[in-house]
C-alpha cells in the first residue's frame, strides 16, 4: 500500500516495481494506493457512528496479509497524511475485536521510501516504523530509500541499477519471511526467527 498524495508520485512506480518482482516469484499481491481510498480524516465523532466501508476494506486486507509493503512518501519530513490516516483508520476495533490494531497484529512489514533529495524519504519512514511497530506489526530490516528519484527513472522505467538491487534483495527477504506463519512470528523474538530465515545479507 502507498500513500502517494502525487500523480506519478515515485515511491508508487517503486512499489509497483516491487510487486512485480514478487509475482515473478509466485507471491500473491494486492496493490492498493491508499489516496484512491474514500476515507475521511479520522475523528472519533465519525468512529462512534460507525466504522467507514472504505475503512473496513482495509481491515480486511490488512488482516489477509502476511507482509504489507508500505510506501511511504515523505511530506514536510514525516509521512503523507493520507498514508497516516489509513493506519490510524485501520487500527480501530471493529465489531468483533478487542484491541486496537488487529489488523495489524503478527504481520511484517517492508518500507520503501524515495525523495528528489539525498536523504531518500527515511525521515517519514522512519516515522511510519515506529507507528507500524506500536501496532504488533514487525517491520523487516531490509528497507528501499531511493535518494534523487527523478535520476532513478527514465521514459517512466526505473534504471538505476542500486534501486534494483535494493529491490530485489527486499523481494528475496519478502519471500523468505513469508515462510514464517503470521501468528507464529509475532510470538517469535529476533533471534528465535533467524534460526527459521535464511541469511539475507545486507543488500540494501
Amino acid at each position: 500500500m502507498t500513500g502517494s498524495i502525487v500523480t506519478g508520485c515515485f515511491v508508487s512506480r517503486l512499489v509497483g516495481v516491487e510487486a512485480g518482482l514478487l509475482r515473478d516469484n509466485g507471491v500473491d499481491v494486492a496493490v492498493l494506493e491508499l489516496g484512491d481510498l474514500d476515507l475521511p480524516v479520522f475523528h472519533e465523532r465519525i468512529e462512534r457512528e460507525g466504522l467507514p466501508k472504505a475503512a473496513v476494506a482495509l481491515k480486511q486486507l490488512l488482516r489477509a496479509a502476511r507482509v504489507i509493503v508500505v510506501g511511504a512518501p515523505e511530506l514536510n519530513d514525516g509521512p503523507t497524511s493520507v498514508l497516516k490516516n489509513a493506519i490510524d483508520w485501520a487500527s480501530r476495533p471493529a465489531p468483533g475485536e478487542d484491541h486496537r490494531g488487529e489488523s495489524f497484529a503478527g504481520a511484517s512489514a517492508a518500507i520503501i521510501s524515495a525523495s528528489k533529495h539525498a536523504h531518500a524519504g527515511i525521515r517519514g519512514a522512519d516515522m511510519v516504523r515506529s507507528c507500524l511497530t506500536s501496532l504488533g506489526v514487525t517491520v523487516i530490516p531490509e528497507q528501499v530509500a531511493v535518494a534523487r528519484a527523478p535520476e532513478a527513472f527514465h521514459d517512466g522505467h526505473l534504471e538505476d541499477p542500486f534501486a534494483k538491487q535494493d529491490l530485489a534483495a527486499l523481494c528475496e527477504a519478502i519471500v523468505a519471511e513469508l515462510a514464517i506463519p503470521r501468528r507464529a512470528v509475532h510470538e517469535m523474538t529476533w533471534a528465535e526467527r533467524t534460526a527459521h530465515v535464511p541469511d539475507r545479507g545486507s543488500g540494501t
